[in-house]
């Protein structure tokens, strides 16, 4: 690698590392993705499997692929406690990420036009953002740029300079391609595959770089299940090369291991793959809708390319939509069309994936779709979107490519700066609500009374207790309590039938969302007399309530001031006193109990 390379690939670190510090929090993202990353970390680390411990059954957990589980894991083996801490894996992927989309954008633009490529990628809204979270978006493109980079170095495609043509060689574009690829690896791969003498030597020299093309792909797919296009990418590369070996092994190692995952997830669920059920759903935040037939799914692709070409888009690149942002997103995205398509005469793994992805992302659930989805597709838009600019110019009679580059160049830097900015300013006022108040206080009020909540039952209720809750994984890495989400339907006895079947004895009425009141809410209205109160939450007029769950009459009735529930019997209250004590010690809930004490429902001796 030459030391030019070196240099831009380290000044890459050191602007990346500044722009990830200055909208750097030691908070917690107020979703339940990372408290689950945290928890199947700490599973692992105490020896329990790939479990899911939040839940009363403690199931083996098929929805997140393990690597970045991993990767939490062993920031906690170094010592990780804190929230700060506990991001290093994020961050630190963050900085191997725009490195690997240096590295992959070399091998076809000039170092100039890729070091812009990368450090854009770098600055723009969504992987600024997933940089600070305990979330699997960024480390996925880290790795998915890897191996894109790795699968490239054994399936080369033309390169190009500022005029965004094939750069020639001493015969031409195309000889000068041929000839790269039998000096390459992937050249090498097959003349071993001819039975000649010295073949053996070639297949040690090549044995290394399939090694690590098939290795990073296989991290990528176990770092996010949409890496499954890039499987499927580099299998049909290779094969319209001709490149069979690359294929075989490459699509052996993908299978073996995708498929293992995936029989591990029907298995363990029954049936069902652990995304399959939602996926069928209209909305899986509202099974009673029922599932999509072929006209949802229709429906589905129109509304999602509308949401990411009006929306999801800009918010990608610039964190925010609407007007100019989106005028740019959108002529950013009709380039790299134009860019794609002039790569297909000679195709490489990234032309194959980008469609694939395209299309995984289309089908999803619209209520899932968003930046995190679009993330990986930014570096891939840039470099397509400058081929397209580039070879317009070169169209235009004395007009130097390099200049509309580098004027395309700064505009979204511009705009994306902008953005920054107020990500700053954002990140600035959390962190100091963090340091008056707590981590958490950047999440709202709701959130707060959420997670005391939690913190007072996992440290006043009785060993072995279970609950019912809106967000399961936040709920037991604040409490060490198991419990499973109520079930979201308004049917008169379903939260009770879905108590029963986990065995709780308590569930919680919160206000982060509208559900509380919708589900848990109706439930208490319909029969009050199958609940109790133990204590209410932050603001009066819409506190977090923990409510008992009785099997008889607890005496709460309806009545014309409203509601009036009767006092959870003291066996169920617990050691209201023992909590208080835990709140005096740590009153900003500065601490992750999970991490620091056993969980209050493991049995005597356990973890």
């Amino acid at each position: 690698m030459r030391r030019r390379t070196l240099v831009l690939a380290a000044v890459l670190v050191a602007v990346q590392a500044a722009l990830v510090s200055s909208v750097f929090v030691a908070a917690p993202h107020p979703g339940g993705d990372n408290a689950a990353y945290l928890s199947l970390a700490h599973s692992i680390l105490q020896g329990d499997g790939y479990t899911e411990a939040w839940d009363p059954a403690a199931p083996p957990h098929t929805k997140y692929p393990p690597v970045f589980p991993l990767l939490i894991a062993v920031t906690m083996a170094l010592g990780a406690r804190g929230w700060g801490a506990l991001k290093a894996a994020p961050v630190v992927m963050s900085l191997v990420g725009v490195v690997a989309v240096f590295l992959w954008a070399r091998r076809r633009v000039r170092d100039e036009v890729a070091f812009g490529v990368a450090l854009l990628t770098g600055l723009s809204a969504a992987y600024l953002d997933h940089s600070r979270w305990i979330l699997s978006d960024v480390p996925f493109v880290a790795f998915l740029f890897l191996a894109l980079w790795a699968l490239e170095r054994l399936l080369p495609v033309p390169r190009s300079g500022w005029t965004g043509v094939e750069v020639p060689g001493p015969e031409g574009a195309g000889a000068a391609a041929t000839a790269e690829e039998r000096r390459g690896p992937g050249g090498e791969l097959e003349a071993a595959a001819a039975d000649v003498p010295g073949s053996a030597p070639a297949w040690r020299r090549v044995a290394l770089p399939v090694a690590a093309a098939t290795t990073v792909l296989l991290l990528a797919l176990l770092t996010r299940s949409a890496g499954l296009p890039l499987a499927v990418a580099a299998v049909a590369a290779s094969a319209l090369r001709g490149r069979w070996r690359v294929a075989g092994i490459v699509g052996g190692a993908a299978a073996l291991v995708g498929g293992a995952w995936a029989l591990r997830a029907r298995l363990a669920a029954g049936g069902q793959g652990a995304y399959q059920s939602e996926f069928r759903l209209l909305d899986p935040y509202q099974p009673d809708l029922g599932t999509a037939g072929a006209g949802d799914f229709v429906r589905r692709v129109v509304d999602n390319l509308s949401g990411y070409l009006q929306t999801h888009g800009a918010r990608t690149l610039f964190d925010g939509a609407g007007g100019g942002l989106t005028f740019v997103a959108v002529s950013l995205v009709g380039l790299a069309c134009v860019g794609w398509f002039l790569h297909l005469r000679r195709a490489g793994v990234a032309e194959i994936f980008v469609p694939l992805y395209v299309g995984l992302i289309l089908v999803w659930p619209q209520v899932w779709s968003g930046a995190r989805f679009a993330l990986p597709l930014v570096p891939l838009v840039l470099l397509y979107a400058a081929r397209g600019v580039s070879a317009g110019a070169a169209r235009i009679r004395g007009l130097q490519p390099g200049v509309p580059l580098l004027v395309g160049g700064l505009v979204l830097g511009v705009l994306a700066g902008w953005a920054w900015t107020d990500t700053m300013a954002r990140a600035s006022s959390c962190r100091a609500a963090v340091d008056a108040a707590g981590p958490w206080s950047c999440a709202g009020a709701p959130t707060v009374d959420f997670v005391t909540a939690a913190r007072f039952s996992g440290a006043a209720l009785p060993p072995g207790s279970v609950a019912l809750t809106r967000k399961p994984r936040i709920w037991y890495l604040r409490s060490g309590i198991p419990t499973r989400t109520y079930p979201f339907s308004e049917a008169d006895g379903a939260l009770l039938e879905a108590a029963e079947s986990a065995g709780a004895r308590y569930v919680v009425l919160d206000a982060v969302g509208s559900q509380g009141l919708r589900y848990v809410g109706t439930a208490v209205v319909s029969r009050p007399g199958s609940f109790c109160g133990i204590q209410a939450f932050g603001r009066q007029e819409a506190p977090t309530q923990l409510l008992g769950i009785v099997p008889g009459d607890s005496g709460s009735r309806r009545s014309e001031v409203g509601l009036e529930l009767a006092p959870c019997p003291p066996t169920m209250a617990g050691d209201v006193a023992g909590a208080r004590a835990v709140f005096e010690a740590d009153p900003e809930l500065r601490r992750i109990p999970l991490l620091d004490d056993p969980p209050r429902g493991s049995p005597p001796g356990g973890p």
